[in-house]
């Protein structure tokens, strides 16, 4: 939890914080009949839907070969988004949390969340290209890979 503690020290700016509740975890989880990774849900129920703009002029100013993320979704969103939005319409079936400055998403794949697991994979849907592609082997990683920025 560290981590996650450290990457909204240095980049939220969110003042208007939704942590999610167990509740909202177990009603996105019924709603997919899915498991979210246990790293994932220790960071959405204890740092909620933060707001990080600043990432991505970092990575543009020191060239960095990362993908800034910008928005981290609440559960709220990432179901509607699931149902009605972008991930609804892509042939790869991912469970979107978070998106870049230009709404490309984050998420994980539904075919990862089959089982509980402290952690699974992290991937980006590029809206521009229609591709998904593999960022990292776990959340706490993707999070990490920011702090070391």
């Amino acid at each position: 939890m560290d981590i996650f503690k450290e990457f909204s020290n240095k980049y939220n700016k969110n003042e208007d914080i939704k942590k999610a509740s167990e509740s909202d975890i177990k009603n996105l989880e019924s709603e997919f009949s899915i498991y979210l990774p246990s790293d994932f849900k220790t960071f959405i129920l204890n740092f909620g839907d933060l707001w990080t703009p600043d990432i991505l002029d970092l990575v543009v100013d020191n060239e960095i070969d990362l993908n800034d993320v910008q928005q981290f979704w609440n559960i709220e969103s990432i179901i509607f988004d699931k149902k009605n939005e972008w991930t609804s319409q892509i042939s790869t079936d991912i469970i979107p949390f978070a998106s870049d400055c230009m709404g490309s998403i984050f998420g994980f794949l539904t075919s990862d969340l089959n089982e509980r697991k402290e952690s699974v994979s992290v991937y980006f849907f590029d809206h521009d290209f229609n591709t998904v592609e593999k960022k990292s082997d776990s959340f706490s990683e993707w999070i990490d890979n920011f702090n070391r920025i």
